[in-house]
């Protein structure tokens, strides 16, 4: 199929322009749109103190044959970057004339933090705690409502993703519910350097899409607060390859590596204060009791050691060095061993 970038549409469509004392959600169903044509959309999901509406910005491309609907989010903490660059080149890419199904993206879903460059919501929150949120909630759980209630309703499979949070580092690796074969397929699909089995937990927005029946996966693809060239070009072939078992696009499915899986994980925390010496790299294998960081005073006494409570791959690790008691400094994932995918 033809891979010739083109320019996007310039000009936004408002969903309505006058704003209701009270934003009503609007669940946007992608094959209301026109065929073979992409539709950026300003949809307003939140109230502003102003009294002026909080609009998020939704991307419908729908292609020219009928096919499934694939959701795909970024941004749900304001800092996380690599995600939003990772829809743009996918969207540049996209040939829509040859596009079976339709895609519904929202590059940024939280627009408060991505204002003001921060993972958390207004009032200080995890919006990834807080899904599905509450009609008459606290203010980042009528924001969650208000997005579940405008984006989940007419997808059909869900890809979220994520980076690290502040401070720290990821490898390329996917959350998913390796007893959930379709969403398990999907992980696979996107090609990445470790699997984490990760049975949703609730406020996520990984698990409101599986409660509702929707196949969902959570793509962590590297840093916070940057772009980076390499996870934005991997995210983009996850993206066609799921799109090319789904039958939405004629092209090959490639796969770079067979992923490590992993059973479960842990953060290591420190237990004191100190400076941050972390003596691992992203994907290294760790033996039980190898020594994986450090702390060392202000005068560069060494103050601690800390080692691996078992064997296992690094999947992420602290990059900010100053340290308090409690400071998450090792991702550790336990190899999955008895379990084939």
């Amino acid at each position: 199929m033809s891979v010739t970038r083109k320019k996007s549409p310039s000009e936004p469509v408002l969903v309505y322009d006058t704003l209701p004392k009270q934003v009503v959600p609007i669940a946007i169903d992608p094959r209301s749109y026109p065929e073979n044509r992409r539709t950026n959309l300003l949809v307003p999901i939140y109230g502003r103190a102003t009294g002026s509406a909080l609009r998020i910005p939704l991307v419908v491309a729908r292609g020219k044959h009928d096919g499934p609907v694939v959701g795909i989010t970024a941004a749900v903490h304001g800092n996380e970057l690599n995600g939003i660059k990772i829809i743009h080149r996918f969207l540049e890419w996209i040939n829509l004339e040859e596009l079976r199904g339709s895609l519904l993206c929202a590059p940024v879903v939280n627009v408060p933090g991505f204002d003001m460059g921060t993972r958390f919501f207004t009032d200080g929150v995890d919006l990834n705690n807080t899904f599905p949120g509450l009609e008459d909630g606290t203010p980042s759980e009528q924001y969650a409502r208000s997005f579940c209630s405008t984006f989940l309703p007419k997808i059909e499979y869900l890809i979220d993703i994520h980076t690290a949070s502040a401070g720290r580092l990821n490898s390329l690796y996917v959350r998913v519910d390796l007893d959930h074969e379709v969403s398990k397929t999907l992980a696979l699909l996107l090609d990445p350097e470790i699997i984490l089995h990760s049975p949703t937990s609730s406020g996520t927005l990984r698990s409101v899409a599986l409660n509702q029946g929707v196949p969902a996966v959570t793509l962590e693809a590297g840093n916070p607060s940057v772009i980076q060239g390499s996870m934005v070009y991997a995210g983009e072939i996850g993206l066609r390859n799921i799109l090319a078992h789904l039958n939405m696009l004629d092209c090959d499915v490639q796969h770079s590596r067979k992923p490590l899986v992993c059973e479960s994980s842990k953060w290591l925390r420190t237990t004191g204060g100190g400076i941050l010496d972390t003596d691992i790299k992203l994907l290294e294998h760790v033996e039980e009791n190898q020594i994986v960081a450090k702390t060392f005073d202000s005068f560069g006494n060494l103050l601690q050691e800390y080692t691996a409570p078992y064997g296992g791959v690094v999947i992420g690790r602290a990059a900010y060095p100053v340290s308090i008691p409690g400071t998450r400094y090792c991702h550790l994932g336990k190899l999955a061993t008895e379990r084939d995918i």
